[in-house]
């Protein structure tokens, strides 16, 4: 007779059985599964027979230690009937969960099916504990053990895992702007990533901060996106005007292996240099993967050790980087498809929640179309050396700034320094105020580029857009740039030759 579970008296009144879910007859279970860990690209073996599991976990192995006899075998014996597919961080997770909450769970299995909802509202409390619970009741429905049939999946499968309110507060932070990095921090950031790719005597450390700084603000990527990389995965190619390209290919994160692909990103050129020395370090010491890391806390220390370098402190998170980089597509008015694409999710259901986040106040409207005198000038364009229009026509193709705007297509309104294909906005309307843009002195292309961008808003408002779409302050900049620009076009055309 197996050791059985105390419980309190108000629990056994809960109890529709006299046996205990130790007793009952479970399924046979699989003497042993090998996990696989991505971050250190470590393989564990998990055993029925042993009392305590080894797990790598985002690169740091974790012990997790089983209750005595039989309590211990059911309590193994479940986590590998239900999560034997499962990533490591999940079977951990699971397994965790089961050890440290076994009363709670047993109580819910003893519980007859028509006290099941209440049972659930007092011990099933946590996202954890719910998700786990509701796994086993499936599990043991399925394979009809104690008083559980087939029958009580639909009860089953009713019950609430908390899941749903905890993906409303990630919506409502997406929706409500949380988290963001405001506009100096980003210049902050890319000040030090710029100051960083002109040294040649970073740290191991702080080379490995630069580049996963550069991916995480470019990108988007995720810590286990950077930390899995290995050399294989960065592309060096010279395009037609002599300048190197860097690409860099990772897997799609948090995707079910069917539908797992692989996302190709160009490194912006300036930061290329970063790349280029973290690569041959990791090649002249022999090293598969990119980074001497294989943990996401070691991967950001490395990255607040880059700021502490140039006496800046970092004040965001990796999370932060990932969303401030969506929304940033989102206020500049690309489509769920793009943002999608971006994210490297399977499905544009985030994405709407980013493009939501870009609403705001309707009455901006008429601000976007340049005509409010509240506004304030935010650029500082007159003070900048146009481009003539020889100058225009020397430059590389992708160096010529050049799109549709609204209905229009607009072009010769300047250069970029960077290269239009190494931008993730869109060119044109955040051209203006960006200090890699160089404008065209050219009045003719800036009065075609205003036009564009008034029929753009002019669109906005017949689409019925609610209050609060972002991108009415992007094309306030915008315009409020060209027109700066034409004035100053004018006074230079005023001076004397």
């Amino acid at each position: 007779m197996s050791k059985k579970t105390a419980l309190p008296s108000q629990a056994i009144e809960e109890i529709d059985s006299s046996s205990f879910p130790e007793d009952w007859t479970w399924p046979m279970a699989p003497q042993a599964v090998d996990l696989y860990d991505k971050y250190s690209d470590t393989s564990s073996i998990l055993r029925l027979a042993d009392s305590q599991w080894v797990v790598f976990n985002k690169g740091a192995p974790s012990t997790i230690h089983f209750a005595d006899g039989n309590r211990g075998l059911l309590q193994r014996k479940l986590v590998l009937l239900t999560q034997s597919r499962a990533a490591p961080s999940t079977l951990r997770r699971f397994a965790a969960t089961l050890v440290h909450h076994w009363d709670d769970l047993v109580r819910i299995l003893g519980t007859s099916p028509h006290q099941l909802r209440e049972a659930w509202r007092r011990h099933a409390t946590k996202l954890q504990q719910a998700d786990a619970f509701k796994a086993v009741l499936k599990l043991a429905c399925q394979a009809q053990v104690g008083h559980w049939s087939p029958q009580h999946g639909a009860l089953v499968a009713s019950l609430d895992t908390l899941a749903n309110a905890h993906m409303r507060r990630r919506v409502q932070a997406v929706e409500s702007r949380q988290n963001l990095i405001d506009a100096a921090h980003q210049a902050e950031i890319v000040q030090c990533l710029d100051r960083a790719a002109e040294m040649d005597n970073l740290s191991q450390i702080q080379m490995e901060g630069a580049v996963t700084l550069a991916l995480m603000f470019q990108h988007g990527m995720r810590s286990v996106q950077v930390l899995c990389l290995n050399v294989e995965h960065i592309q060096y190619f010279t395009d037609n005007s002599g300048d190197s390209t860097c690409i860099v290919s990772f897997h799609a994160a948090k995707q079910r292996k069917r539908d797992a692909w692989e996302i190709a990103r160009q490194v912006k050129p300036e930061w290329v240099p970063l790349i280029k020395r973290l690569h041959a370090s990791a090649t002249e010491h022999g090293r598969r993967r990119l980074f001497t890391t294989s943990t996401p806390e070691l991967l950001w220390y490395r990255v607040r050790s880059l700021f502490h370098c140039f006496g800046m402190e970092l004040k965001c998170s990796a999370l932060a980087l990932r969303h401030s980089a969506a929304q940033a597509l989102a206020d500049a008015g690309h489509s769920r498809h793009s943002i999608q694409s971006f994210l490297g999710h399977a499905m544009d259901a985030t994405a709407r929640f980013y493009i939501k986040a870009s609403l705001h106040q309707a009455d901006l409207i008429n601000t976007a179309l340049g005509a409010s005198k509240l506004y304030e000038s935010i650029l500082s364009i007159a003070d900048r050396t146009f481009v003539s229009l020889e100058q225009m026509q020397a430059a590389s193709e992708d160096g010529q700034i050049g799109a549709v705007v609204g209905e229009r297509l607009v072009a010769g309104v300047g250069l970029c320094a960077s290269g239009q294909s190494a931008c993730v906005y869109n060119p044109v309307t955040s051209c203006y105020g960006c200090r890699k843009f160089l404008p065209a002195r050219n009045r003719a292309a800036h009065l075609e580029a205003i036009a564009g961008m008034r029929e753009q808003v002019t669109a906005f408002i017949r689409m019925g857009l609610p209050e609060g779409n972002l991108s009415y302050r992007q094309l306030t900049a915008a315009l409020s740039g060209a027109q700066q620009a034409l004035a100053a076009i004018d006074r230079l055309e005023e001076l004397p030759a």
